[in-house]
């Protein structure tokens, strides 16, 4: 029995530390029908694209996006829903 595809969405804007925690902690749970949806907020922190990088290089369940602008907030937390395909989401 295949388990439900489960979506979760990381909009994120600078904050390269709490990113890098936040990917640890997501990549690291047992359950494994994930996907990692990362909606980049046309971060002014080169370091956010260089942790996203790393990550993405050990874990295929990853979906990055880079805006080619700041969006604002609430549209990057929209786009990430968008992007979703599980059954489920969280943000």
């Amino acid at each position: 029995m295949r388990l439900p595809l489960v979506s979760i969405g990381l909009p994120t804007y600078n904050r390269p530390n709490l990113l890098k925690k936040t990917l640890q902690s997501v990549c690291n749970q047992t359950y494994r029908n994930l996907e990692i949806i990362i909606s980049n907020n046309c971060s002014t922190d080169p370091t956010v694209e260089e942790v996203i990088k790393s990550f993405i290089a050990i874990d295929s369940r990853i979906h990055y996006f880079c805006q080619a602008e700041n969006i604002g907030g609430l549209k990057n937390f929209d786009f990430v829903l968008k992007q979703a395909t599980g059954s489920y989401f969280m943000w």
